[in-house]
């Protein structure tokens, strides 16, 4: 028990790694149990800001709290703690977290392991940068208002960034998978795993015509929803561009990894976004939409009865009958709920997935993070940096053999990933979750019961679409799109180049 708390008391006050204080739990690596408590502070700010968003919690507050006013104003929260509350305080929290992760950002530039200082800072110490998280979040409540416009223009900036980070990766994956099973040894390229490219991308194509047809089906009737039939049928012609392009035999000249399982794999997702972004569509507006349309109709109808003295009255009731139907039968451009709060419940599971993926994207982004042109430190350059700032840690020991849950120091010799550019993500993963929350370009709009039905989320995430594609042409020509990745094969009995260790390979071959 004593060496499990003096691991502890090393990992909160010190720069040892945490694990549980559990010897029976499996042994964890130290770079695992670092980004488990970066994403458990992210989690934490995700619900505290998504409280903040709820009408029922803060109605409850004033229900059943005894002199809940009395206490906020006391505190310099405003009448009912009105600004702990709405979307204003939830620029503020993110503002902290934001904060936060940035300094981090800048503190462990060019840190090659974590057995140096600044290594420590970003594994260690978890007490002092509880007390620093929770500092920046309270002093971003006393930032002056005026604030809150610049800043949601940089969360829109940072949000898109986030975006545009996955739609790289993503088209990334598509072209390692078809350079993993096709590949090419000797200058040949293996015969089944091109079967099954093809295989997969007929099953893609199969499920993006059906997705395509349900779409029409579900979202657009013979009358209306003009604009629904413009955004499905923009990005089915995209797609049908896209695969054309691929199969050109002159692309090849750019690309020799072009192959229509890429194609498919972008295919199938530009769908997916669609159905996303039609799906978000708020129902009342599109009532709203349908109505003003139909008044306008109206007021043609009897302007065109006043023109008309020779029309009879019969045919005068026939056009107004049939306006009138019309007016009651409001085209609705969305398939109908199948029970009740069905909206309220799907607002919150995709709540829930936004924040799965933001994580999981977060992490993986990380991870993948020479995809981007982002390596880490190489020996030749970190030589250049030792000095003071990166000397090393001594006596860090591991102090979990003493007691608690095992951790492995994974990282004393050489980190596995960008320590500087992890906190960078984290810093764009949290502006993305910020203008989810907060309906992008339209905050007072924001509501959490509500989560996810607005125009901001629609124009969203068909732009996504739009970018998905526009990315993925440009790597049929552009195939170096990030500084050191190539997304062409790559010979499989190719030899290292003088200089380049085992490691660096791998991260550069596809």
């Amino acid at each position: 028990m004593g060496g499990c708390c003096s691991a502890q008391v090393k990992c909160w006050l010190g720069p040892a790694s945490c694990g549980l204080c559990c010897r029976c739990l499996p042994q964890i690596n130290e770079s695992t149990g670092t980004r488990f408590m970066y994403t458990l502070f992210l989690v934490i700010g995700f619900v505290v800001a998504s409280l903040m968003l709820s009408p029922q919690l803060e109605q409850t507050f004033i229900d059943n709290v005894p002199g809940f006013n009395e206490t906020c104003v006391n505190l310099m929260a405003g009448e009912n703690c009105g600004k702990l509350t709405g979307y204003k305080a939830v620029y503020r929290l993110c503002l902290g977290i934001v904060a936060y992760h940035f300094v981090l950002c800048l503190l462990t530039i060019c840190v090659k392991s974590s057995s140096y200082c600044r290594g420590g800072i970003h594994n260690g110490y978890w007490f002092w940068k509880i007390l620093f998280f929770l500092s920046c979040i309270v002093a971003s409540f006393f930032v002056p208002n005026i604030f809150r416009l610049y800043w949601m223009y940089v969360g829109m900036v940072g949000g898109v960034i986030f975006i545009v980070f996955q739609l790289i990766l993503l088209v990334d994956f598509c072209h390692s998978w078809n350079a993993k099973w096709v590949g090419t040894k000797a200058g040949r390229k293996n015969a089944c795993g091109y079967c099954g490219t093809l295989l997969f991308a007929v099953v893609f194509y199969m499920a993006s015509v059906v997705a395509a047809f349900m779409l029409f089906w579900n979202y657009t009737s013979w009358e209306g929803c003009l604009h629904n039939k413009i955004f499905i049928g923009i990005n089915t012609l995209l797609c049908i561009i896209l695969s054309a392009v691929t199969l050109v035999p002159a692309v090849t000249r750019f690309n020799p990894n072009t192959n229509i399982l890429q194609a498919s794999v972008i295919t199938l997702y530009v769908m997916y976004l669609t159905w996303s972004a039609l799906s978000s569509e708020p129902p009342e507006d599109i009532v709203k939409l349908e109505n003003t349309i139909k008044i306008v109709y109206s007021k043609q109808v009897d302007q065109k009865t006043k023109d008309m003295p020779g029309m009879s009255m019969d045919g005068i009731d026939d056009m107004r009958n049939i306006h009138s139907l019309s007016m009651t039968n409001s085209t609705q451009c969305r398939p109908n709920p199948t029970f009740d709060h069905m909206e309220m419940i799907s607002a919150y599971a995709g709540l829930l997935i936004m924040l799965v993926v933001a994580i999981y994207s977060s992490l993986q982004t990380t991870i993948a993070s020479h995809r981007l042109g982002v390596r880490r430190t190489a020996a030749a350059v970190q030589d250049r940096f030792e000095c003071c700032c990166c000397c090393k840690v001594t006596g860090r020991g591991n102090h979990s053999e003493k007691g608690g849950q095992r951790v492995n120091y994974n990282e004393a010799d050489a980190s596995t990933y960008n320590y500087a550019f992890f906190h960078f993500v984290f810093c764009l993963a949290g502006l993305y979750v910020m203008m989810q929350l907060t309906n992008w370009y339209r905050p007072e709009e924001s509501d959490l019961n509500k989560f996810g039905l607005n125009w901001a989320a629609v124009w969203v995430k068909m732009g996504s679409s739009w970018a998905c594609v526009f990315i993925y042409l440009f790597t049929l020509f552009r195939p170096k799109c990030c500084p050191g990745r190539d997304l062409t094969f790559r010979r499989t009995d190719e030899v290292l180049v003088p200089g380049e260790n085992e490691s660096m390979r791998r991260e550069s071959t596809v």
